[in-house]
């Protein structure tokens, strides 16, 4: 029932952030037994369920006043404006930039039993004047209060997802752009269907739908000047518009002639409809970088520059000293793990104080709030008091354990973050053995594939290649070390030399 507001109070009142308690305040109850007294007028009344109370957060500019001031003006306001109804528990917090207050009250009134409530309006009516008297008494500039307990407001529209807000400026452009080349009110809605709208229409009115939407827009909604017989008069005028331009046209032989037409920006839903288009494939896509293709040779980079800069910070100079390096690191990680071990084992014969310490840890501050008076956190207390009392028989102090288990984590942690920078260079050097295989595979398969182009030249040429073997097979560019052991030998009559024709 009260845990809320409990943990409320918990907050507010926090001594770090109040000065140890000294911006702490109440109206109509105590502060050290303000939980306590808010549950009993709830019990009075036999008003304990749904709210609880209700939070207010009074927020001042940035080093515009003091703490103590800013809790002289929460405590004016709380009289002001709650009077003799309902309790209230207030404290100022100065650990932030912004010097700021909290007001936890009683959602029912200790006086009438009457429950508060707040009603749209309040804030604008009631608080915000009391907010600004206040602030110009001590000369600060007009501040906003907040309220802590998220109200329900009205639904706003929503632009970006509802109706004719997000569409009314596209559906006007593709309007005006059909009504130029419609030749009459069927053939209007026609060109608007071409362009991915559903029409319809119904009680003499039409209706647009947008690509992707649910929801049917009225025409008329758009604008006053899209009825039909709006719309069938501005065809009127387009179609005169091009009789009477082309009646006046003077007459001339032209050879060739394009037809042209006025080019018009594509809208936002033209865009959009072409963004469909091309995720679906429609449209063949055309990439507009080409940074994909050296983005494995750029990550390649990064690594040999990473395993040169190790190589000579640690003035590494052939495999041997790298192959010692390697096996120093693995004596380090050994070493390691046997430290961790001793940790643990120097652990374990305190593991049951341990135990004890978490469930100490977990109930005390439901504890605290049964020792202040309320019976709901009993059982919370019952694990609380059984947890320190077979502590205390065990010869431990609550103190002891916690800095004994700080003491654990820390070395724990410590062994930890050196074993994962170890594991990071015995990782390195592994990558470094890797490429040096590869040179060495580079190195074997070139002179090979030199030797068989030489070969190969000569018997282009025609010459006597009677004493050139050729004994280099066709090897793939992505042939390793281990492949080349595992070729079997050739056989003699491979290692014949290549006679020419």
């Amino acid at each position: 029932m009260a845990m809320h507001l409990a943990n409320a109070i918990s907050y507010i009142t926090d001594e770090e952030k109040t000065q140890s308690g000294a911006l702490v305040g109440s109206h109509n109850c105590n502060v050290d037994t303000a939980l306590q007294e808010m549950l009993a007028t709830k019990r009075k009344f036999e008003k304990i369920d749904k709210r609880q109370g209700y939070h207010f957060i009074i927020s001042f500019k940035k080093q515009e006043v003091r703490p103590e001031t800013a809790m002289e003006i929460t405590q004016k306001f709380v009289e002001r404006y709650f009077g003799d109804d309902f309790q209230c528990l207030y404290a100022t917090h100065d650990n932030t930039e912004y010097v700021h207050s909290h007001i936890l009250f009683n959602s029912v009134s200790w006086r009438t039993g009457k429950k508060y409530r707040y009603e749209k309006g309040d804030w604008a009516r009631e608080i915000q004047p009391i907010v600004n008297e206040l602030c110009k008494e001590y000369g600060l500039s007009i501040q906003d209060i907040e309220i802590g307990t998220k109200e329900k407001e009205p639904k706003k529209w929503d632009k970006t997802k509802q109706g004719i807000f997000k569409w009314n400026h596209q559906v006007s452009l593709d309007g005006e752009d059909s009504i130029s080349f419609a030749t009459g009110y069927e053939n209007f809605l026609k060109l608007m269907g071409q362009k991915g709208y559903g029409v319809k229409q119904k009680n003499g009115e039409t209706f647009l739908k947008p690509m992707g939407e649910k929801r049917f827009i009225r025409l008329t909604d758009i604008s006053g000047d899209y009825t039909k017989a709006a719309i069938e008069k501005q065809i009127g005028k387009g179609i005169q518009s091009r009789i009477g331009r082309s009646e006046n046209r003077t007459p001339r032989i032209v050879g060739c002639r394009k037809n042209y037409r006025r080019y018009i920006p594509r809208t936002p839903y033209q865009k959009a409809f072409f963004a469909k288009m091309y995720r679906t494939g429609q449209l063949k896509r055309k990439p507009y970088s080409q940074m994909w293709r050296y983005r494995e040779e750029a990550a390649r980079f990064e690594k040999l520059q990473s395993q040169y800069l190790y190589l000579y910070k640690n003035n590494i100079r052939s495999a041997e000293e790298l192959e010692s390096h390697k096996k120093d690191i693995g004596i380090r990680m050994d070493s390691l793990d046997e430290q961790r071990h001793q940790i643990y084992k120097r652990r374990y014969p305190h593991k049951p104080a341990l135990a004890l310490l978490k469930i100490i840890e977990e109930n005390e501050i439901r504890a605290s709030y049964y020792r202040q008076g309320s019976t709901f956190y009993a059982p919370n207390y019952e694990k609380w008091k059984e947890a320190a009392e077979i502590l205390i028989q065990k010869g431990y102090t609550v103190y002891q354990v916690t800095e004994m288990k700080e003491t654990f984590q820390k070395e724990l942690m410590e062994v930890a973050k050196v074993k994962r920078e170890l594991k990071k260079e015995s990782n390195l050097i592994n990558d470094i053995f890797s490429e040096s295989g590869r040179v060495q595979v580079a190195e074997k398969i070139m002179p090979a594939l030199e030797a068989k182009e030489n070969t190969r030249e000569i018997l282009r040429k025609g010459g006597d290649a009677e004493k050139t073997e050729l004994t280099a097979e066709e090897i793939p560019a992505h042939t390793d070390a281990k492949y080349l052991e595992n070729k079997p030998a050739q056989s003699k009559k491979q290692d014949q030399p290549v006679q020419a024709r």
